[in-house]
């Protein structure tokens, strides 16, 4: 694995890692702050907005299982596409949902800075 899907993949477990301990400070720290995600419902969620769900537990992470990844470089742009399991309680409701993570990345220096994902059932 070269060098800078190394990176990627290292920056995509520390999300995961920060998503369950409630670490917001840190996914502060590596999300742009323009990041936005779409959840398997179709819904756009600004950063902000999640991470206050998330240090609220309105959104409550516990464990991510990453079935298989694939990620791709194309000049200072990647995505990284990753087959996992999430059990978390969303909303009140607890479940391990099947889903396919579509992250993308830009580069700024040598570092890998995630821009946006799309969630959607698998």
């Amino acid at each position: 694995m070269s060098e800078d899907k190394q990176k990627i993949l290292a920056v995509f477990n520390q999300i995961n890692d920060a998503m369950i301990n409630k670490d917001i400070e840190t996914l502060n720290t590596i999300l742009s702050d323009d990041y936005a995600s779409v959840h398997m419902t179709g819904y756009r969620q600004s950063k902000q907005e999640w991470l206050e769900q998330i240090e609220n537990e309105e959104m409550k992470y516990f464990k991510t299982i990453p079935q298989k990844t694939k990620i791709t470089i194309h000049g200072n742009k990647a995505v990284l596409i990753c087959d996992t399991k999430i059990d978390a309680r969303i909303y009140g409701f607890r479940n391990t949902w099947s889903m396919k993570t579509e992250m993308h990345f830009d580069k700024y220096g040598d570092n890998w800075y995630p821009v946006n994902a799309i969630a959607t059932s698998n």
